[in-house]
């Protein structure tokens, strides 16, 4: 029990030292960006796609006489667009644990976002690995699903029903990948910073040494991150639906609706500023826990586990 309290306090420790420290909330806001935030304006704004979309879509890749080139270049540009988004990733984290942990600049910056851009992608691949086999799943079992008689449950989940081996290799993965990242993330920033290679094995060691807390840690940012997604979304599709009916006029907008779309769109910056908020304590509180919070974090986090 004296764990799991130490534990806690120190949610409560970093979750006092991100909200003092806003300066950490736009890093910690691009980081976000990259990541989950941009999935609420997406969902909200977008019409979600139907069974017989993905089934029109797949028809149409298969059919055309590019194939299988078409196939690559669908494949080449979302790696291009992942990198991207681990770039602006890397960038943002090294420069919150930067700022979070009151480093010397030993490096520049830029040495620091190649390092942090390293760790995401290694600690990301067998994630990565495991999605594409998912998504090869999916090609091969929708189309199956898809013309079979309707008597098992909604398309969705008899699809998943063949996968769930998958899904269940693809969270834990994740969860394990983000608790090796994050410990790797803070020993190749700042003081004495260790090689990839060298920050990788001691994430490994970190995991060994408390599997339970380190990876719960990992699971709780993970479901921080889905409750803010999910919450985050509902707000957006609630104050959407006014603007899309008088967008769909396809008429010139009205000034109500100017004024309801530029307050859709300031809604939505803030709730990507909380979403940096949210992303800096969860740095902060990985910090606290691998002692690499710096002179403040470790004396608060003394205070609080005497």
């Amino acid at each position: 029990m004296s764990g799991t309290g130490g534990w806690l306090r120190n949610a409560a420790v970093a979750a006092r030292l991100a909200g003092d420290r806003p300066d950490l909330w736009l890093p910690g806001a691009l980081g976000s960006l990259a990541y989950l935030a941009w999935l609420p304006l997406v969902l909200s704004v977008a019409a979600l796609p139907r069974a017989s979309d993905f089934a029109f879509l797949g028809a149409r890749v298969l059919s055309s006489g590019a194939f299988p080139w078409n196939v690559l270049l669908l494949a080449s540009l979302a790696t291009v667009v992942v990198l991207v988004a681990c770039l602006l990733a890397a960038f943002a984290e090294a420069a919150l644990l930067r700022a979070a942990e009151h480093t010397a600049a030993e490096r520049s910056l830029t040495r620091d976002t190649e390092a942090v851009f390293s760790v995401l992608l290694m600690s990301a691949l067998p994630s990565v690995a495991i999605a594409a086999a998912l998504i090869s799943g999916i090609a091969a079992v929708a189309p199956a699903e898809y013309g079979a008689p309707d008597i098992g449950g909604p398309l969705l989940l008899r699809i998943i029903g063949h996968l769930i081996p998958l899904l269940v290799a693809l969270a834990a993965l994740a969860v394990v990948g983000q608790a090796v990242g994050a410990a790797a993330l803070r020993r190749v920033v700042g003081r004495g910073a260790a090689s990839v290679g060298g920050a990788l094995r001691d994430g490994l060691r970190q995991i060994a040494a408390r599997p339970v807390r380190r990876l719960g840690l990992a699971a709780a940012s993970m479901l921080a991150d889905l409750v803010a997604l999910a919450i985050a979304t509902a707000l957006l599709r609630v104050l959407w639906p006014p603007i899309g009916l008088e967008l769909a006029d396809g008429q010139l907008i009205s000034p109500q609706a100017l004024l309801l779309l530029l307050g859709f769109v300031a809604v939505w910056l803030g709730l990507v500023l909380a979403f940096g908020a949210l992303h800096a304590w969860i740095s902060v509180w990985w910090s606290l826990e691998l002692g690499h919070a710096g002179a403040e974090g470790r004396s608060k986090a003394q205070e609080a586990n005497p």
